[in-house]
């Protein structure tokens, strides 16, 4: 399909991205497009976030996200969290991503992709998480992504930042995440904002 908008934006995640139990313009994801109509940004922002996933399961549609928008220019992932829930081995959830990685450039050559780190929430073995934990590092520095900081740190685990079950984020730790990632994404200039 043909994009109105000059450049779109997929944020590729699981229930934090997709805005567990909330209403979707309750998402980070949503949070931002907004944000970026409000500067003049001609962005559209895809949320690509599924309750459930795994790096595995969002490889597996990550292709259909490219043959539907012709113009991602910037891919935001942020995967593992179901991983470590699953007890996944580490080195499994390395390769998925990195075929997400290489799928999105298949596409898109040029496409800038960021890497969010994502937490093991001490599910893992000792051993296990310190694999977990420099995966994120490796991907970043051997296929030339940006590594984020785990942008719901603070949140998970907050009462007055989660829903009932203190992981997911209600709608104020939703709000945080996407202040955390306006800044990091566009006010540090990661992603430039663009007139329209």
């Amino acid at each position: 399909m043909q994009d109105t908008y000059d450049s779109s934006i997929l944020f590729l995640g699981d229930s934090f991205t997709e805005g567990y139990l909330l209403h979707p313009q309750e998402s980070f994801p949503a949070i931002l497009e907004k944000k970026l109509l409000a500067a003049g940004a001609n962005y559209k922002v895809i949320n690509g976030g599924r309750s459930g996933d795994t790096a595995m399961d969002a490889l597996y549609r990550t292709e259909a996200f490219f043959r539907n928008h012709t113009n991602i220019d910037f891919l935001v992932l942020f995967l593992g969290a179901n991983d470590a829930f699953q007890g996944v081995d580490p080195d499994f959830t390395e390769k998925r991503l990195r075929e997400i990685i290489d799928t999105a450039r298949k596409y898109r050559p040029a496409i800038q992709v960021f890497l969010i780190r994502v937490s093991s929430f001490g599910l893992l073995s000792p051993e296990a998480t310190g694999r977990f934990d420099a995966l994120f590092e490796r991907i970043s520095a051997e296929q030339d992504c940006d590594l984020l900081p785990f942008v719901l740190e603070g949140i998970v685990g907050n009462p007055s930042l989660t829903l009932g079950d203190g992981v997911h984020p209600n709608p104020e730790g939703m709000r945080l995440a996407a202040e955390r990632l306006w800044t990091l994404l566009f006010v540090e200039g990661r992603i430039p904002l663009k007139d329209r």
